[in-house]
């Protein structure tokens, strides 16, 4: 095995972990979110009146990790889509510089500009599917706890 797919391997493992921390952040909230309930009504910050399951099923919905989980979720398919890419360009690649007449050869590619746009083309790749993701994550974004308190108090009269 060499660098490369040890670097590889060694990304996949971090994305695993960042994944595993975030599921138990997920799992572990409800039970932050009755403790902040608490807390908030003992303080008198809050109106007891709400209901606890309401008010934690809320702050779960908007406190909740999900642009963290949405950033995970892309760096798995970016990181799993990264061989496939090249492969994707290659081939194109090859077929625009045999089209463009080139003859066989060992630098028969342009190995520089071919580098050179690999790159690019997965940059361009990437930018795109992160902006998809974050304008899907813009779209949907709960309202703030401020407005979810304001909803469940309007639900309460």
């Amino acid at each position: 095995m060499d660098l490369i797919m040890l670097s590889y391997l060694g990304m996949l493992a971090s994305l695993f972990a960042w994944a595993l921390a975030l599921a138990w952040r997920w799992r572990t909230l409800p039970a932050f979110a009755r403790q902040v309930y608490d807390s908030n009504v003992e303080k008198g910050l809050l109106d007891g009146g709400i209901n606890r399951e309401d008010y934690a099923r809320s702050y779960v919905r908007v406190e909740g990790p999900r642009a963290a989980s949405y950033r995970c979720a892309t760096g798995f398919v970016a990181l799993l889509s990264l061989p496939l890419l090249v492969d994707l360009f290659n081939r194109i690649w090859d077929m625009a510089w045999r089209l463009l007449g080139a003859v066989e050869g060992p630098y028969e590619r342009g190995f520089m500009l071919h580098t050179f746009m690999t790159f690019v083309f997965v940059m361009a790749v990437m930018v795109g599917l992160l902006y998809l993701v974050t304008a899907y994550y813009y779209h949907t974004r709960p309202p703030t706890l401020v407005e979810e308190i304001e909803r469940l108090q309007g639900d309460r009269k």
